[in-house]
């Protein structure tokens, strides 16, 4: 018996540090809507949008956090994308445009920085880097109830980066609320990160972590 109890003692000794020493592992949900800002005469036919995301982070010191993360993101064409589009399809302003949208398909890698406190809520900074898939879907033109034009679908991929300032919002050690406005840029090409040509946008989240 005294062995058994040594033994147990011995295990219980070793398991627990290392079971604490286990970081903490998250996933983390949201939706929200994306605001397009730039580039010029682009904004000016999309409507607002929507945002989806889906990604882990990882504790790695303190408040210090690795986060990996899926988002997409849409805006639709609005009724003044015949202007922008009729030198592509050859059409007057007369014509009807269905159809069309813009999407960003885009995973990232970054770091993201809790400001802990007693308090339900805890601020956070955040920013990351990575492939942004941007896509406009097809265009078509109607006149009199005819097809007259289309414009052929549009696939880049490029780099993109974000900055966020949000905050978490605790109810227990499992669950957490929180809330973000994010600022992302999508480079216009593969070579740089020019800001007067990216495109830029802003997406509000609200999502849920939970902590396995």
């Amino acid at each position: 018996m005294r062995r058994i109890a040594l033994l147990a003692i011995a295990l219980t000794l070793f398991v627990r540090p290392r079971a604490e020493a286990q970081p903490d592992v998250s996933l983390r949900g949201n939706v929200g809507a994306a605001f397009f800002q730039s580039p010029e005469g682009l904004n000016s036919v999309l409507n607002s949008g929507i945002d989806l995301g889906l990604g882990a982070s990882v504790r790695l010191y303190s408040g210090l956090e690795l986060v990996l993360q899926g988002g997409y993101d849409e805006f639709t064409l609005n009724e003044n994308q015949v202007a922008f589009f009729e030198d592509e399809l050859e059409v007057g302003s007369s014509s009807k445009v269905e159809g069309g949208d813009l999407s960003l398909l885009n995973a990232t890698v970054g770091l993201r920085y809790v400001f802990r406190n007693e308090g339900s809520a805890q601020p956070y900074l955040s920013s990351g880097i990575g492939i942004y898939r941007t896509r406009i879907a097809r265009v078509q033109a109607f006149q009199d109830g005819q097809a007259v034009g289309q414009v052929p679908e549009r696939s880049t991929s490029t780099i993109g980066v974000h900055f966020a300032l949000g905050v978490d919002f605790r109810i227990d050690d499992t669950y957490t609320f929180f809330f973000e406005p994010r600022y992302v840029l999508v480079s216009a090409d593969e070579q740089e990160l020019d800001i007067r040509t990216s495109t830029r946008y802003i997406p509000i989240r609200l999502g849920l972590a939970v902590t396995l």
